[in-house]
């Protein structure tokens, strides 16, 4: 909530202004902190909708998430009081939703309920996997300790998901154009191409035909009937991957999908499940716990599957490693054998983020190899498609000219 105040400092200067706060007394004490003596303060009067800057809501981003981690987690070292944390952190953030959200929180924290259940109020912001590593933090006694793995965590799901997406901006933006170019020259340039041959006797060519027809299906009324089919299988498709037997069905073509792509997400996965345990684990969350949290946030259903076979057999007395041979397909002997280091050493979350090194590095070199080869194959088929369009439409003109010129 927004206070106005108006205040003094030291120098007997006046001061006034708006000051955001989940309370009049947080209000008060923040300003009293600033050095600041305070004369008047209430809440700010709500602005007419006609003079009110219109804010679009937009949800925290993984970067808004990471970047709160590490700085609770900093503040919480420095043994600064929760709440004051949280609204301090709240001021700095850019995003008005996120902002509002973490103000929310530390309002819920003054009134008396832990963080980590507070913190579940919100559980499109904040996921399990973050709720529970807080509450292991608050269990422990290691809420700093506990903040910083997950502010590792976060920071390295969040570089490799942004290097993932950076590499597939350009081919994206070749695609599109390719599109476009062929949506204009099919419905705009045909079409004027049409009229102006049709004043000449002489045979089109075969590639000018084809396109021709292309053109007319595409401008008739026909070809929103089958724009609008399209869209609605389109939609129908979403909707069924969406549902528990379709994205089922998804995640196990996705390991196995030809050319590399099935291994390379297989290796996403791998090292999503690795750091995930490694953190809970090292932020004191029992084994099966863990476990059962990291099968829910892998992100692939065969992997949940799996990892909550894992659990029941980890919960009988069987170790990690045993259960996790029983799946060769999904879980690399190198993982297999690493695993098993760290349950012999007593250093499992330590052997994981080794683990988490080692794939991020393969995935790396994995998608500057895709980059590398997918860019030049799109330009080849872009400039395929166009240089097909191009030809048939100068081919014919060609063919008219020669013809005139011979007669």
């Amino acid at each position: 909530m927004d206070y106005k105040y108006q205040a003094r400092n030291q120098r007997g200067d006046k001061k006034e202004g708006v000051l955001r706060a989940v309370s009049e007394d947080a209000a008060l004490r923040e300003l009293q902190k600033q050095g600041l003596y305070v004369v008047s303060l209430a809440p700010a009067k709500k602005e007419s909708i006609w003079k009110r800057e219109i804010v679009f809501k937009k949800r925290a981003s993984a970067k808004d998430i990471a970047a709160f981690s590490r700085q609770f987690a900093v503040m919480i070292k420095s043994n600064i009081p929760i709440v004051s944390a949280l609204q301090a952190l709240a001021g700095q953030s850019d995003n008005p939703t996120f902002r509002d959200i973490v103000l929310n929180v530390a309002a819920r924290v003054e009134e008396g309920l832990s963080l980590s259940r507070a913190l579940a109020e919100h559980p499109k912001t904040f996921s399990k996997f973050f709720i529970s590593v807080v509450q292991s933090g608050e269990a422990s006694g290691r809420m700093g300790d506990s903040l910083e793995y997950l502010a590792d965590h976060l920071e390295r799901e969040y570089k490799l998901k942004s290097q993932i997406k950076g590499a597939m901006i350009y081919p994206a933006f070749i695609l599109v154009v390719a599109i476009l170019a062929f949506i204009v020259l099919t419905i705009v340039v045909i079409p004027n191409l049409v009229k102006a041959l049709e004043q000449f006797d002489e045979d089109l060519p075969a590639m000018t035909h084809a396109v021709l027809g292309l053109s007319e299906l595409m401008t008739s009324w026909f070809g929103p009937v089958i724009l609008g089919i399209l869209v609605v299988a389109i939609f129908v498709l979403i909707r069924w991957l969406r549902s528990p037997r379709g994205r089922t069905k998804l995640d196990g073509w996705i390991l196995k999908l030809p050319l590399g792509v099935g291994d390379f997400f297989q290796k996403f996965y791998l090292t999503r499940f690795s750091q995930n345990l490694s953190v809970l684990v090292e932020s004191g969350l029992p084994i099966s716990e863990a476990l059962k949290i990291t099968g829910e946030v892998v992100g692939n259903s065969s992997y949940h599957d799996a990892l909550e076979r894992v659990q029941t057999r980890v919960i009988r007395g069987e170790r990690i490693s045993t259960a996790l041979k029983s799946y060769p397909r999904l879980f690399h002997p190198f993982v297999v054998q690493m695993v098993e280091v760290g349950e012999q050493t007593g250093q499992l979350g330590n052997i994981l983020i080794k683990v988490v090194d080692f794939y991020q590095d393969e995935i790396s070199r994995k998608v500057d190899n895709m980059t590398s080869l997918i860019e030049p194959i799109l330009i080849l088929v872009m400039g395929g498609l166009i240089g097909f369009l191009v030809l048939s439409v100068f081919l014919p003109i060609f063919t008219v000219q020669m013809a005139a010129l011979g007669g």
